[in-house]
């Protein structure tokens, strides 16, 4: 099974517990380290799981995040030339509204322009949001009886896609929220972990020595 990755202060933290066990193991085996190490020994185990197994949920969450950002794909298409082979990314923007929108350049056209949609989910439904309003406002005015029915199904299509996006958006948002929180422990266990090994490592010296 492929190992997690780790962030620089679990991997020095693994790597002291396994140096600590097989060292402990070893004056056990020896007969020359009091059995209640045993206890440590079990603990430096039991937080290495759960070091690979946060990590483990960490690559999980992160991983879907990415893949959540990325569900959003532009058909853009040069406003000049009207082609869309020519386009290069060229960066991103934020509107007035703060949305994030995709800016290119045409390599036909020698022209920069960002596309007029945003470029994730969680923006695109407040994109979503004030297309539908302006689509009911403009039903108000709207004499034309087969314009009418068009812009009825169109919202309510836009409505059921907004229905099943926002819930997964939200549950997105809520994993991460609880994984940093969970990382701020994780950092805190980890530094007061790797403390304790130390000093513990300096009594195991000290006691070689005698």
């Amino acid at each position: 099974m492929k190992q997690p990755e780790l962030k620089a202060n679990e991997r020095e933290l693994i790597r002291l517990i396994r140096f600590f066990s097989k060292r402990a193991e070893l004056l056990m085996e020896e007969g020359t380290l009091s059995p209640e190490h045993e206890q440590l020994i079990t603990a430096c185990q039991n937080l290495e799981n759960q070091l690979l197994s946060h990590a483990s949920n960490r690559s999980a969450i992160l991983d879907k995040r990415e893949r959540l950002e990325q569900i959003i794909v532009d058909n853009a298409q040069c406003p000049k030339c009207g082609k869309a082979e020519m386009l290069k990314k060229n960066g991103t923007t934020t509107n007035e509204y703060g949305w994030r929108s995709n800016t290119y350049r045409c390599r036909r056209c020698n022209l920069i322009f960002t596309w007029n949609r945003p470029n994730n989910p969680w923006d695109m439904v407040k994109f979503l949001e004030v297309y539908i309003q302006e689509l009911e406002q403009g039903q108000e005015t709207q004499q034309n009886e087969e314009l009418l029915a068009h812009t009825a199904d169109a919202i309510v299509q836009l409505n059921d896609s907004l229905s099943r996006l926002r819930p997964v958006l939200e549950t997105s948002d809520e994993e991460v929220v609880a994984l940093d929180e969970k990382e701020r422990e994780m950092d805190k266990m980890i530094h007061q972990f790797k403390a304790y090994l130390m000093i513990e490592k300096i009594k195991m010296d000290t006691f070689q020595e005698e």
